[in-house]
């Protein structure tokens, strides 16, 4: 069970539900950057900061993109 943290965009003092999944990181991307959710206004952040993790999505989702497009693109003009 995680500790109650303030939620940074309604400020109440909450247990924040971990994200299962989500339309940039599927299940792992969410796990990886601790993404967790508040149970009152829905806001998204970091479980352990308490920041949002905009920063981290963008840098997960080009590092993701450089690393599989090439192995695509060799996939599809074998």
């Amino acid at each position: 069970m995680q500790p109650e943290v303030a939620c940074p965009k309604c400020q109440a003092q909450v247990t924040p539900s971990p994200v299962g999944f989500t339309w940039w990181g599927g299940a792992l991307g969410p796990r990886m950057l601790h993404h967790v959710e508040c149970p009152a206004c829905h806001a998204r952040f970091n479980g352990r900061s308490g920041l949002p993790n905009d920063r981290a999505i963008a840098i997960y989702v080009v590092v993701t993109l450089a690393v599989f497009s090439p192995l695509i693109y060799w996939v599809l003009t074998r």
